[in-house]
């Protein structure tokens, strides 16, 4: 294997600008790099174009990285650094994600194009956590802001439709000492809104209707009473995405490194260990006649490694991809969030990056 050949590309460049400034820390995720601004730069500079035969991944799920689909346009990529969120796939294969400073990002269909769709005032300002698109009313995108408190609910041209607050469904949140931090949403089989508070204490996942904007009475989940893992009870309930074809709901619960499906009522089905990965969300994509699962890993190694990706067949992890440790992508240290889309046949994984953030295209490599 060849290695890894690191380039500074004007891209490349307009980021470590921006970058030289200071490192983005979450006091959900731990520390920020070490080294903070120091640290940043070295790992932007390695906005690296790895070798032509550098691959990840193992088995008949390898994947290479591809620098042409991984260029973000100068607004987009100047506040590329403060990504923390999450991607959003659309029936037309188009792909949606917020960032702080921009607002909400399109990604066409093909991954060639990216252009900002909702740049206003307020989404820019927003600290748009994820991101969710519901087929209904012409296509709806939901994102949770989990700085500001709040969900916002837009159209695909970034007009805005509404704004759910803080609920008030049971003492916790009736509460207002306790803090509300909203981190990701998804749409039940019924239409009934499901939100992942991930980063307050209490842990919750929270109902709403979407048509009135308001929310439900139920809720469930909680936060795990001890160590180890809690069927129906989360660590950090990060990231939630509804099965396809299933009326049920697969939970992102971080820093216990599984992925936890539940019924609508929050009732426990069966779980997926992540190989040590401290999981973000999971996304679901259809290749080769099978059902993948692809979950964004934060961090592995007792939170002490880099992230990776996850690709999971029948519930069972399949596949590793590495971004940093097998590519050269510095800046991969944490994976908030990755997706598997199919382009013209092809396989390819998006990973979204945190601390620093970064943005990268993988492709399938075909046996």
């Amino acid at each position: 294997m060849n290695p890894p050949r690191t380039l500074i590309t004007p891209a490349a460049a307009i980021t470590l600008l921006a970058l030289a400034t200071a490192a983005i820390a979450h006091p959900d995720h731990g520390p920020a790099v070490a080294g903070a601004a120091t640290a940043v730069v070295a790992a932007t500079a390695a906005v690296a174009e790895a070798g032509p035969d550098a691959t990840t991944g193992s088995g008949d799920l390898r994947f290479r990285y591809r620098a042409d689909l991984s260029q973000l346009p100068g607004a987009i990529n100047a506040s590329i650094e403060r990504a923390h969120g999450g991607f959003a796939k659309a029936p037309d294969g188009s792909l949606y994600f917020g960032l702080k400073g921009v607002g909400v990002v399109r990604v066409s269909a093909d991954l060639r194009e990216k252009t900002v769709v909702a740049g206003d005032q307020a989404m820019q300002h927003a600290g748009l956590h994820n991101t969710t698109y519901v087929d209904r009313d012409g296509g709806l995108l939901v994102l949770p802001d989990n700085e500001q408190a709040k969900v916002y609910v837009l159209k695909t041209d970034g007009s805005k439709v509404g704004e759910l607050g803080r609920p008030a469904v049971n003492d916790y949140y009736r509460d207002d000492s306790n803090p509300y931090r909203p981190t990701d949403t998804d749409v039940g089989t019924d239409g009934t809104l499901y939100v992942c508070d991930g980063y307050s204490p209490g842990k919750y996942v929270v109902t709403a209707d979407l048509g009135g904007l308001a929310y439900n009475d139920f809720f469930f989940g909680g936060a795990v009473s001890g160590p180890g893992r809690e069927e129906g009870r989360f660590s950090t309930n990060h990231g939630v995405t509804r099965a396809p074809s299933e009326d049920a709901l697969v939970i992102a619960d971080r820093e216990r490194q599984w992925l936890q499906k539940v019924t609508p009522k929050g009732d426990f089905i069966e779980g997926y260990d992540t190989a040590g990965g401290d999981v973000c969300d999971v996304d679901f994509v259809d290749f080769g006649g099978q059902q993948l699962m692809v979950a964004g890993c934060l961090k592995s190694e007792g939170g002490q490694g880099p992230g990776f990706v996850a690709i999971l067949k029948d519930g069972e992890v399949a596949s590793v991809l590495r971004p940093k440790l097998d590519l050269g992508l510095e800046q991969f240290q944490h994976i908030h969030n990755a997706v598997g889309v199919v382009v013209d046949g092809k396989l390819f994984v998006l990973c979204y990056g945190w601390n620093p953030g970064c943005y990268a295209v993988l492709e399938h490599v075909a046996q």
